[in-house]
């Protein structure tokens, strides 16, 4: 996969002061966000459409190599300027497979719980359906036979770069290497994965990463 040369680099790995990395992080935010609605607006519908059927069909062929029989799958609910991942996790709700999404909760801390795609869900603050039901903690999404998780960019090295939040450098830690290795997926579109991307130290890094193109293996 063609990765995205753009610079998007601070000094992460030579001692660069925590306060520069952090800006470096925000003004590539400030760059992939609204490129994702741009991006989104070029595409229009039939366009939209047709990376919808690529995610889906990447994310069904991940699964089904890695979740042998239906199982628990920790995913999102997307933003409309994310990856269009909503067709797939209806197909795998379908087959069979329990599919758990966030909710926030106080704390910056997230709750998983059941997402059932035939149910109305209220709207969060974002415009995302959240799911009411009962919440389970960050177990829920250590043991999962498949965690989906969202990204703004990734790096060769799996070096992720989140919303900013922190919540999922939180809990990503929790994985074990095989954890990591066999069972998390990090998704973003083809062109968010770079060379180089800001880091600090505790930023989360995922081997696996999946894209409209298919799936990427970090260095």
């Amino acid at each position: 996969m063609h990765l995205n040369t753009t610079p998007a680099t601070s000094n992460s790995d030579a001692g660069a002061r925590a306060d520069d990395i952090s800006l470096d992080k925000d003004i590539l935010r400030s760059q992939i966000r609204p490129r994702r609605l741009t991006a989104r607006s070029h595409r229009g519908e039939h366009g939209q459409q047709q990376v919808e059927e690529l995610f889906t069909a990447h994310i069904l062929e991940a699964v089904a190599q890695r979740v042998h029989s239906p199982g628990i799958i920790a995913a999102y609910l997307p933003t409309k300027s994310e990856p269009p991942i909503v067709e797939a996790l209806t197909r795998l709700h379908k087959d069979g497979h329990r599919i758990l999404v966030p909710v926030v909760r106080p704390g910056r801390k997230l709750a998983w719980v059941h997402w059932d795609p035939a149910v109305e869900h209220p709207l969060s603050p974002m415009g995302i359906p959240e799911p009411e039901g009962e919440e389970q903690d960050e177990r829920a999404f250590v043991d999962a036979d498949l965690r989906l998780i969202p990204a703004l960019a990734f790096d060769a090295g799996g070096h992720r770069l989140g919303q900013g939040g922190g919540y999922y450098d939180r809990i990503i830690p929790l994985l074990s290497a095989q954890q990591l290795e066999e069972q998390s997926i990090g998704i973003v579109f083809s062109d968010e994965i770079y060379e180089a991307v800001p880091y600090d130290q505790w930023d989360a890094i995922l081997p696996v990463i999946l894209t409209e193109q298919g799936i990427y293996r970090t260095r």
